[in-house]
C-alpha cells in the first residue's frame, strides 16, 4: 500500500497547480490525476451537481487503487468535502483558501479573497471568514475567471487585463487566490503586487497530505522520482 499512487481532482486543469506542490515536496510517490472532461468547471453547479461530480472522480482514482485524495478544488471542498470523508475510507486533504496565512501577514491589511460563487455561499467557507481576526477583508465571486483560465491555458496572457482590473478596483494589501485555477495568473498577481502579497493554498495542502501519509505509515519508500498518469471522466 505504501507504493500505491496518490490521487487528485479537479474540475478541470486548475488542480495541476496543487498536483505540482505535492511533487515538489513528495517527488518520489505516483500520482494520478483525473478532471472532469466538461469545460465550464464546477464554480457555477449547484452543490448537489458538484458533490455528485467530485463522488464520481473519486471513483475513478479509487478503481485505480490509490492510497489517498486530494482535492485539488477550494469549491469541491468547500461543498463536499465532509460527505466525501464520510462515504469511502481512504484518507482526503481538501484546499482551503489561503486566508489565515494572509490575515497574520497583514493583521490590519486590506485583504481581497478571490474564490468561485459556489466557494462565497459555504457555511464552511463563512466560517473561515468569521474566524479571522480582520476587519478588512473583501470577498470578491469571479463567476467567470476559472473558465477563461481553462480557455486561455496557452495564452494567459490575454487576461492581464483582468488581473490589473481586479488589482485597482480594490487596491488590496494581500491577495487570497481562493481557486486552484487562479494560480496559474500568481505571476500577474505576484508582478503588479508584489510577490510578499499573494497567497494561496497548494503549499499548506501539500504539507498536509506529507503529514497524513506519514501518520498512517503511508509514504512510499522509493528512491526514484515517481511518475503520473491523466484521466478525464
Amino acid at each position: 500500500m505504501k507504493n500505491a499512487p496518490i490521487g487528485i481532482f479537479d474540475s478541470g486543469s486548475g488542480g495541476l497547480t496543487t498536483l505540482d506542490s505535492c511533487r515538489s515536496l513528495l517527488p518520489n510517490e505516483n500520482y494520478i490525476y483525473v478532471s472532469d472532461a466538461r469545460p465550464d468547471g464546477w464554480g457555477g453547479l449547484t452543490e448537489v451537481n458538484i458533490a455528485r461530480r467530485a463522488s464520481e472522480c473519486v471513483d475513478k482514482l479509487l478503481s485505480c487503487g490509490c492510497k489517498a485524495v486530494v482535492a485539488a478544488c477550494n469549491t469541491a471542498t468547500e461543498v463536499g468535502i465532509g460527505l466525501l470523508r464520510d462515504n469511502y475510507s481512504v484518507p482526503f486533504v481538501g484546499l482551503e483558501p489561503a486566508l489565515k496565512p494572509a490575515v497574520r501577514a497583514f493583521p490590519d491589511g486590506k485583504i481581497l479573497v478571490l474564490c468561485t460563487p459556489a466557494t462565497a455561499r459555504q457555511t464552511k467557507f463563512k466560517e473561515l471568514l468569521s474566524c479571522c481576526d480582520n476587519a478588512h477583508i473583501k470577498v470578491r465571486p469571479q463567476p467567470e475567471l476559472a473558465k477563461k483560465i481553462e480557455k486561455n491555458l496557452y495564452d494567459l496572457d490575454v487576461l492581464l487585463p483582468e488581473v490589473e482590473h481586479i488589482i485597482e478596483a480594490d487596491k488590496p494589501d494581500a491577495i487570497v487566490l481562493g481557486c486552484t485555477h487562479y494560480v496559474f495568473l500568481r505571476h500577474m498577481f505576484e508582478r503588479i503586487a508584489g510577490a510578499d502579497k499573494v497567497f494561496d493554498g497548494n503549499g499548506g495542502a501539500a504539507r498536509r497530505l506529507k503529514s497524513i501519509l506519514a501518520e498512517r505509515g503511508l509514504l512510499c519508500d522509493r528512491k526514484n522520482a515517481g511518475a503520473v498518469e491523466f484521466h478525464k471522466i
